[in-house]
Formats: structure tokens, sequence, C-alpha cells
């Protein structure tokens, strides 16, 4: 899974959010940096301090150019404007939202260009963030660190999920056994989902694309769990 596709779908996790908006607002981080880390250290990608360093220099500099002009504006925007109508200033600040993730992509995308492929042992997320914090001019606290690593990791399995969606809606199964297995991952996944749409729809100002993505992504779930569960039912014979 490329760092973008995987980037996204955590950051549908309500506390994968909150946690990068507060490194980013009250510790100077560059969330895409810090996304970047943790998918090397979660694929078995090598970051050397030499790499962390190319990294924060390319991050920093994108960062400070094109996302926090952006992210200004939009915030900005977010607000009436005297002589605006309020219909015509949303539309420039979704337009803007636009540019704002299309400009975050380009950075996530050359940040992996410059990563060594993945190794054969995965899982060390804290100490792939550790050495790209050391490279980072301003690091964070190490507790809020930790939080974002942990909350990214958890959201593995909701990944993977989605994954296997999007070129298979039924994977090939072998036996009933595996089928109920099957099942059983893809309601957790549903009740995953739930969760994220519940804390979502409960910020003061719900992200009603997001929402509607993912109650999307959930009646896709629902509809492959009862293709699967027809698979355990005998077929009747008139």
């Amino acid at each position: 899974m490329s760092l973008w596709e995987r980037a996204s779908r955590a950051y549908e996790s309500a506390e994968v959010e909150r946690l990068c908006l507060e490194l980013q607002d009250d510790h100077g981080q560059c969330v895409s940096y810090l996304l970047w880390a943790i998918w090397a250290g979660e694929q078995g990608r090598v970051v050397s301090p030499d790499l962390a360093g190319q990294a924060a220099e390319l991050a920093r500099e994108w960062e400070a150019s094109v996302l926090k002009p952006l992210r200004a504006v939009r915030r900005r925007l977010k607000s009436a404007v005297a002589g605006i109508s309020d219909t015509a200033r949303e539309a420039s600040r979704e337009r803007l939202k636009a540019e704002e993730i299309a400009a975050e992509r380009l950075l996530l995308d050359a940040l992996e260009a410059m990563t060594p492929a993945a190794g054969r042992q995965s899982g060390d997320l804290a100490g792939s963030l550790r050495i790209a914090q050391a490279a980072w001019a301003s690091p964070a606290p190490d507790r809020a660190l930790a939080d974002l690593a942990e909350a990214f990791s958890k959201t593995a399995f909701l990944a993977k999920i989605r994954a296997e969606m999007s070129t298979s809606d039924e994977p090939t199964i072998a036996n009933d056994e595996a089928i109920q297995a099957r099942i059983a991952q893809l309601r957790q996944a549903h009740q995953d989902l739930d969760a994220a749409i519940t804390a979502l729809a409960i910020n003061p100002l719900p992200d009603q694309l997001r929402i509607a993505r993912l109650k999307k992504q959930k009646l896709a779930l629902r509809d492959q769990i009862g293709r699967l569960e027809d698979r355990l039912t005998p077929d009747i014979i008139a």
C-alpha cells in the first residue's frame, strides 16, 4: 500500500486526526513528515539519519512555502468575510482544501520515492519516528509522538480490509471455517467504521464529505458480509 493510501486511511481515524492536528498546531510539526516516518517503520523501510535529514529538509521547505499559506487562507475562510457571500466563500474554501490535499499528496509521494524498499521485518514505528524527530528542527513531546504511533498502528487492519475491498469484493476462500473467520474480520471493520462515523459526527463542524465516504464503505462491507454469509448457506433445490 502506498504512503498516500495508508496515510489517508489512517487519517480517517478521529484519534489520528486529533493527534496530528495537535502536533502540527501546538508543536510545529509537519503531519506528512510524521506519517511518512511511521509508515516507513510499519513497512520495514529503513530510515537512516541521512535519509531523515533529506526528508526533513524537503518537508520543511514544502510546508513553509506551500502548505502553511494554503492552510492559513483555508482557515481564514471558515469565518465570514465582509462583502463576500457565504456561499462563494465556502466554495472558495472547498477549492483551497482540495489544493491543500493535492499538495500534501505531492509531498507524501516525494517522501515515498526517496525511501528504500520494504524489508522483511516491520513494526518499528517508534524507532523510525525517533530518527525522523532527531532531524526535525523542533522535536515534539515523546508522549504525543508515541500516542500517534499507537493510534496509527491501530488503523492497520482496517486499512488492509479496505485495500482488499478495492481490488476484490470476494477474495478466494477455501472452506467454511475460513469464510467465518473472514466474516468476523469484516464485522469488526464494520464496527470500526461505525465508531469513526460517530466520532466525526459529534465534532462542532463535522466533515460531511468524509462521513458520507465512510458510510459508503460501511455499506460495501455489509454487502460483502451478506455475500459471504450466502456462501455458508447451501442452495435449496426446489
